[in-house]
């Protein structure tokens, strides 16, 4: 996960104190995984995916995959769903979570 750095500043005048925030938001240095692993995500959301909705494995799209320091991201589209699914899985590319990423009154 990333730092969380918060930068306080004031400014002060006779009629009123102004104290503002910035949060800045520095990412964790980048841990790679490999195009096996990432694979092997893939393959384990598609899987999963198909499973919770009842459609062919076949019939699904992986539309975006990410990878961070707590694990790797899978947006599956699914055929006339109204938004992606979204799946979840560990470093090693076992899956977590499976979640539509709509909203729930459009399941």
């Amino acid at each position: 996960m990333g730092k969380t750095v918060i930068r306080l500043s004031c400014v002060m005048t006779t009629t009123f104190v102004a104290l503002a925030a910035t949060i800045i938001v520095v990412p964790a240095r980048a841990q790679s995984v490999s195009s096996d692993v990432l694979t092997k995500a893939r393959n384990n959301c598609l899987t999963s995916v198909a499973k919770v909705v009842g459609s062919p494995r076949s019939s699904l799209k992986v539309i975006q995959q990410t990878s961070n320091a707590s694990g790797i991201s899978v947006d599956v589209k699914v055929p006339k769903a109204t938004a992606a699914w979204g799946c979840l899985t560990d470093r090693q590319g076992k899956v977590e979570d499976v979640h539509f990423k709509g909203s729930e009154g459009a399941l």
